[in-house]
């Protein structure tokens, strides 16, 4: 395996790590979870930047880094719907767009054919990761003297950071329906009965 794989699969053993810092409540969890989440998605830069440098590109690559990509990103909006931050009927939108590309990547597969990251998912994996890692940065800021106590109802945090967090997931996932529109039809020849 080489290093940028090896980079891929180190982004999925961040996920359980970030969940475990943003549940277990020592001082400054939310930091931990930030810096976590940070290097996680630095890596997802790295991984593509090093492979395409060197030519290292292979298609366990292709396949693996943008599921890695999303299973980070849907690991973080999950956290922050169990913090009560976040609309659950976007998280939907996002599985189905999620489910529907690996689908049309496995049938490519057969086909001998590999479907990489277009600029359109490119984007949304941008857009999610940045508004994630926004509403983690605003977490850890808050978490300074226990401003924020997490309940089984959510959290104390001021209502400007749940109305941030509900227009950004809400652009997020206006942004990841028209990236699996565009990823459809372009891949609509896999789908199509034949």
């Amino acid at each position: 395996m080489n290093l940028p794989n090896k980079i891929t699969v180190f982004r999925f053993f961040c996920i359980p790590v970030l969940w475990l810092f943003s549940i277990w409540q020592f001082r400054y969890h939310w930091v931990a979870a930030l810096l976590v989440y940070f290097v996680a998605c630095v890596s997802d830069t790295v991984d593509g930047n090093i492979a395409r440098k060197h030519k290292l590109v292979t298609d366990f690559g292709k396949l693996m880094d943008p599921l890695s990509d999303k299973a980070l990103v849907l690991a973080a909006f999950l956290i922050q719907i169990n913090l009560g931050v976040r609309t659950d009927l976007v998280i939907m939108i996002m599985m189905a767009r999620e489910f529907l590309v690996a689908g049309m990547r496995m049938a490519a597969t057969v086909e001998g054919e590999v479907i990489a990251a277009n600029v359109f998912g490119k984007a949304k994996t941008f857009i999610q990761m940045a508004s994630t890692g926004m509403t983690f940065l605003l977490l850890a800021i808050l978490e300074k003297d226990g401003e924020i106590i997490i309940s089984t109802n959510g959290f104390n945090a001021p209502d400007w950071l749940n109305i941030y967090c509900t227009v950004a997931f809400w652009i997020s996932g206006i942004v990841t329906m028209l990236s699996g529109i565009k990823y459809t039809i372009d891949g609509w020849h896999f789908i199509k009965t034949k």
